[in-house]
């Protein structure tokens, strides 16, 4: 898979200052809680809580920002968006959206991940 078109990884180092072993923390802790802040979504999404969907997207938009994943960014910015407005009606899919681009994105951090664990 090429990471490329998930997320820019000159851009996420450029943000650590190229400091390989800070970007390779962060990776693993947006790896350990970027599913459970999902899981955090998707529970409030069901439980139709708007401020709760806002606040759990907020969060996952925040460790979203590190890795400059445009597609994953504007996923979860629509869904926060919408909680925001109150507007439930369409979050389904947009958390649906959501849930597949986090999942590209772990997908290609994980193998950035063992790419450096090889070397």
């Amino acid at each position: 898979m090429n990471h490329d078109s998930v997320f820019s990884l000159d851009e996420a180092l450029s943000r650590v200052d190229h400091d390989r072993e800070t970007f390779d923390m962060m990776v693993e802790l947006f790896i350990e809680h970027g599913p459970k802040d999902l899981a955090e979504a998707k529970a409030t999404l069901g439980a139709q809580d708007a401020a709760g969907l806002t606040r759990s997207s907020h969060r996952l938009k925040g460790a979203i920002l590190q890795f400059c994943a445009p597609a994953a960014l504007h996923a979860c910015k629509t869904l926060e968006e919408t909680a925001k407005a109150g507007n439930l009606q369409h979050a389904e899919a947009l958390y649906v959206t959501l849930e597949q681009e986090l999942l590209r994105l772990l997908n290609a951090l994980r193998h950035e991940r063992d790419k450096g664990l090889a070397a």
